[in-house]
């Protein structure tokens, strides 16, 4: 079982309460949650760079922000996932980790396609012009199209990607591309 995050301490009573329910199950159970994302502490560029970089395989544990649950279901909509709240208190997180190590052990196949968006070139000209810092008109202009096409394209990736804002959008394609 693999646990991501920068919050050595999160990760800590993460490591010891799996250690404590290893010992409930009896020495050679198995049925550990593959990997477990603690994004207390991170910015939403690292968040996604992490999420794109060490992609979840079957099923995963988010303990994040709740403002970023719906962007979590919508990069892993088939991703049997918990996502859980960086204010839970020590029985949700143990009762957490106790059912998805059940699920885990029921079934290991992949739940989702890693690269489920893709963007057409229209929307990565789009893309690159924003984060070249280009105005809705000057891409409007550039692309030949009017600044309402611009802004339906813009809002329409915006709803596709589960992002709420630019800077979400932005951080997210970025770590699209890295990868």
């Amino acid at each position: 079982m693999t646990i991501y995050g920068k919050d050595r301490l999160f990760i800590y009573g993460i490591e010891k309460i799996l250690k404590q329910l290893r010992g409930e199950r009896g020495a050679g159970a198995s049925g550990d949650p593959p990997c477990v994302y603690v994004t207390s502490g991170m910015d939403i560029q690292e968040m996604y760079s992490l999420f794109f970089s060490s992609p979840p395989e079957h099923h995963a544990i988010f303990i994040t922000s709740e403002r970023y649950f719906d962007s979590l279901n919508r990069l892993f909509p088939g991703l049997l996932k918990l996502c859980l709240s960086e204010k839970l208190t020590v029985d949700e997180l143990r009762q957490a980790l106790r059912v998805m190590s059940l699920l885990s052990a029921q079934n290991q196949s992949a739940g989702y396609l890693p690269d489920t968006f893709k963007f057409t070139n229209a929307e990565q000209q789009i893309m690159r012009l924003i984060l070249r810092g280009h105005s809705l008109d000057d891409i409007a202009r550039i692309r030949g199209v009017s600044p309402t096409t611009v802004s339906v394209q813009r809002n329409g990736l915006m709803k596709r990607m589960g992002t709420k804002s630019l800077q979400e959008l932005c951080s997210l394609y970025s770590a699209m591309r890295t990868q």
